[in-house]
């Protein structure tokens, strides 16, 4: 166990059930993020208001106002493979606190997201992050979301590799543009979407949100966030946010 993951599990997160939440985006995104921290944050941040206002209006249609919730998110760089991979780990509170009398707070759980709601949250984000993309000057609509590369002008053998490795493909030798073969996988077979529960794909953006863990489960809790923050990045990893 990381110390990070022992450090949120012990002294920040609350003893109430947790849900992952992880956003992949789409290949030219990554890149962009991956060498543009301010932006990466400016997305992450789109995310996470996102999945709290979702939040706190089912907990209003269910009769519970004034209700916040509270979330935690690693900013992962890599994938499975090792690969260039920015994407986002978050844990959501599974429900919302309220104030009673006196001021004293009460946690109010909420059953799981269906899989219609997890399409609706995804479908927020994307419509979101395109319009934080063009007050940024880039061209959401455009699939490469074209603008001029600072790091291929000033480092193009970089780009090259950083670009390859995000979209899974050889980058150097006699087999540069081809697909990386992975282990058990055809390497000329399409892509397919999952048909797993509480899963939705939009234009490149994919948002999985099936793990929960309960409340009594710490020792799950801390492994879950031992596998969001490797140690490499424990430091500094994690970005909170609540409200």
């Amino acid at each position: 166990m990381t110390e990070c993951a022992a450090r949120l599990v012990d002294g920040i997160l609350p003893h109430v059930p947790v849900r992952q939440w992880v956003l992949s985006l789409p290949h030219r995104l990554r890149y962009l993020l991956a060498w543009d921290h301010k932006l990466c944050r400016a997305v992450l941040a789109v995310y996470a208001r996102v999945l709290l206002s979702f939040q706190r209006r089912r907990a209003r249609r269910r009769g519970l106002r004034g209700g916040h919730s509270g979330s935690v998110t690693v900013i992962q760089r890599f994938g499975g493979g090792l690969n260039l991979n920015v994407h986002f780990h978050t844990l959501v509170l599974d429900g919302v606190f309220t104030e009673g009398e006196g001021g004293t707070l009460h946690f109010r759980p909420l059953p799981p997201p269906t899989d219609y709601e997890v399409g609706v949250v995804l479908a927020t984000i994307y419509t979101r992050v395109c319009r934080l993309l063009r007050r940024r000057g880039f061209d959401a609509s455009a699939a490469d979301l074209s603008r001029p590369d600072p790091v291929a002008e000033a480092s193009p053998l970089l780009a090259g590799i950083s670009s390859a490795s995000i979209q899974g493909r050889i980058a150097l030798g006699p087999r540069a543009g081809a697909g990386v073969w992975r282990v058990g996988e055809e390497p000329d077979a399409p892509w397919a979407l999952s048909s797993s529960p509480r899963h939705a794909h939009i234009a490149g953006f994919d948002l999985h949100a099936n793990l929960a863990v309960p409340a009594a489960d710490r020792a799950r809790l801390e492994q879950l966030m031992s596998l969001s923050a490797p140690p490499a990045r424990r430091a500094g990893a994690a970005a909170a946010h609540g409200r």
